[in-house]
This record gives C-alpha cells, sequence and structure tokens, in this order.
C-alpha cells in the first residue's frame, strides 16, 4: 500500500503553504459538515477513566478540541509532521482554555514516537490518505493504543451512487481545486487534495487493510451518501 508518488517533504511543504486558511477552507469545501463528520468520528472512541488518546494528523486540532467537548477528563496528544499546520493549532489550543490537556508535538504517523500501549484509542481524520504507506501508518496506530482500546480513521471515500457519483467527481476535480486556489491563494495546492481522495481505497478495502495489521472487529460507516467513511478497528 506504499505510494511512490506521495514525496513526504512536498505534502508537508503544501500544509504548511495552506495552512493559514485551513479551517476556513474545510468549512466551505464541506459546506460546513465537516464538524458533524468529526463529531461522530470521536464519538467512536473507548470511553475510560482519565483517558488519553492520540490525536494522528492533528493539524489544526479540531479533533483534539472535539474530544475535549465530548469526553470529561480526556487528555489529548495531537502529532502532525506539518509545522505551519502546528503552530496554528499550538495556537487554536492555547486560546482554547484547554492547553493543559492538550500536548501538541511533531510526529510523523509512519514512525510514531510512542512506546507501546500508550494510549487508550488513537484517531485521525483526513489524514491517512497523505501517508505513503497506509498499512504500516494503520499499524502504528494501533501499536501505541492498549489491549481493549479502538482505532477510529474518518476519510474521504468515493460515492458509489450511480447518481450522485459523476456530481461529486465533477465537485472534487474541478469545483474543489478553484475554490481552494481562491481561498488559500496558492496556485495548484488543492489539485493534490481530489487525486488523493480519487485514489484512497474504497471502505471494504480500507477495512481489510484494518484487518491486516491485526485489528479486530472492524466496522465502518458511510456518512453523507458516502462521500466520507469512519472505520473503527478493535486493538486485541
Amino acid at each position: 500500500m506504499e505510494n511512490s508518488a506521495k514525496d513526504p517533504l512536498k505534502i508537508q511543504t503544501m500544509f504548511s503553504t495552506i495552512a493559514h486558511r485551513y479551517d476556513l477552507l474545510n468549512r466551505v469545501l464541506s459546506l460546513g459538515i465537516d464538524r458533524s463528520w468529526r463529531k461522530f468520528a470521536v464519538s467512536m472512541l473507548p470511553k475510560a477513566e482519565n483517558p488519553v488518546y492520540l490525536d494522528v494528523a492533528t493539524g489544526t486540532c479540531d479533533v483534539a478540541l472535539e474530544i475535549m467537548q465530548q469526553i470529561p477528563g480526556a487528555n489529548v496528544v495531537g502529532v502532525d509532521f506539518s509545522e505551519g499546520m502546528l503552530d496554528l493549532g499550538k495556537e487554536k489550543v492555547k486560546n482554547s482554555g484547554y492547553g493543559d490537556r492538550i500536548d501538541v508535538r511533531f510526529g510523523d504517523a509512519a514512525n510514531l514516537p510512542f512506546d507501546d500501549n500508550e494510549f487508550n484509542g488513537s484517531i485521525i481524520a483526513f489524514g491517512i490518505r497523505n501517508v505513503r504507506d497506509y498499512k504500516r501508518g494503520i499499524s502504528e496506530m494501533g501499536r501505541v493504543v492498549k489491549s481493549g482500546g479502538k482505532v477510529v480513521i474518518l476519510e474521504f471515500t468515493t460515492i458509489q451512487n450511480w447518481f450522485f457519483k459523476p456530481l461529486y467527481r465533477f465537485y472534487i476535480t474541478r469545483v474543489l481545486p478553484f475554490i481552494g486556489e481562491v481561498i488559500s491563494g496558492k496556485k495548484g495546492a488543492y489539485k493534490y487534495l481530489p487525486a488523493s481522495m480519487l485514489a484512497f481505497p474504497v471502505p471494504d478495502e480500507l477495512k481489510k487493510i484494518m484487518e491486516e495489521t491485526g485489528l479486530t472487529d472492524v466496522r465502518y460507516f458511510k456518512l453523507t451518501l458516502g462521500a466520507v467513511a469512519v472505520h473503527v478497528g478493535c486493538v486485541p
């Protein structure tokens, strides 16, 4: 599942250049629905007493902050490999009042800087498709989670409905790059997004990859006509 076309350095640079408009772009390009997607994904995390969760590819920390809202007493470690995104995430956390419970640091999803069995659950939102080797990234997310914990993945998928599929494809290949360029001011920055979305495994294939890493009872939920899917796997 390694994609040699994904140059980590280029992806790091791209996200750093659009970081200042990332949140606005998410709201506009998803028509504001991205918040409900994150809420659903976070609701899939296992509950525990004084839990600690790992938010991989935390970006501007929307998922980490959603965890704070949903799970009282939780602590979160957020990692990302884009310094530009981390700077914004740290500032957002500082202003949120949760600075003592959210630890934001540099980290690569393919080589997480943590020991085995450290967290109650791990989650990644719209980041796994940017990892060169999906299976390795998912394996790492499972490695650092305690037995009985869960790995949660929120990611774009390809709509399979015959009626909506061509409309969706037109939106992500034509409309999305244009709006992204206008808002971010970065020419070509949003050409990568539709390409990565169309190349990403369909839900059944991602489910199989998760099972191959050793995760059990893997389920997925399609949201918004199948535009995104939330996969959940248990750590044995």
